[in-house]
């Protein structure tokens, strides 16, 4: 696997250029939509290109890219789609959280929420729910929203299935791990499924019914809509109902 091509074109891709490819393919496949992805030089080769062209460049998912590869789908199949990002028209990119054995938790800043079918309501709204498997063998399912600094939704969960606005400003996704930046050095979410399948938002700026919730590595902050706030670190809510109420 050379890490330079014959015009000593390093495979790294600088940090601004992918996050520029990221941009104008709605941060998912330019096919099918979804989040887990790999860069493509398309044309030319990566072999033949002489630097990381963006305009050149696009987001394959590992299925859409190995069928390229293989030469079961053509190249113009791709060029076609890069004209219409799939996330650009559907307005967003996707994937599945996978919670196999046992119900996970949900790990705030500071607040772990454990075994409460509603970890988080604000405002007598349920902003995280989670739901036993009607059947062995199939996953616990998550549902939740995450909204930006301005209260717009930018990541929604519905019975695993996670959607991530296109419209946001960056989104990057590295294995279980999706971080959302809201503009240069702003960083609006970084959710992580750990190895133990829980849930932990170890970074969080966002603003949801007049509330702001502030989460950085071991404490969550919230400022209430009437100016009063709360700090909560090392807490730990275990088979309640629901785990915090604001």
């Amino acid at each position: 696997n050379m890490e330079v091509n014959k015009f000593g074109l390093s495979r790294v891709i600088p940090a601004e250029i992918k996050r520029e490819i990221r941009q104008q393919c709605g941060f998912g496949c330019v096919i099918c939509g979804l989040g887990i992805i790999q860069y493509e030089h398309v044309d030319p080769e990566f072999k033949d290109a002489k630097k990381h062209d963006p305009a050149n460049m696009t987001l394959l998912c590992p299925q859409c890219h190995s069928k390229v590869t293989t030469k079961m789908w053509s190249k113009s199949r791709v060029k076609l789609a890069m004209r219409m990002p799939k996330c650009l028209q559907q307005g967003y990119s996707n994937e599945f959280f996978d919670f196999p054995e046992r119900n996970p938790s949900l790990i705030f800043g500071g607040v772990k929420l454990s075994n409460c079918k509603i970890p988080i309501q604000v405002a007598n709204y349920p902003l995280f729910q989670l739901k036993k498997p009607e059947y062995l063998g199939q996953p616990f399912l998550l549902s939740g929203l995450f909204t930006d600094s301005n209260g717009e939704v930018s990541l929604e969960i519905k019975d695993n299935e996670w959607k991530a606005n296109s419209s946001l400003w960056d989104v990057e996704v590295k294995g279980p791990c999706i971080t959302i930046r809201e503009r240069h050095r702003k960083i609006h979410l970084v959710l992580t499924i750990t190895e133990q399948c829980d849930i932990l938002v170890s970074r969080l700026d966002m603003v949801f019914a007049g509330f702001y919730f502030e989460a950085n590595g071991d404490y969550l902050k919230v400022t209430f809509p009437d100016g009063g706030s709360s700090e909560l670190s090392g807490c730990v809510a275990d088979n309640c109902n629901v785990g915090i109420s604001f």
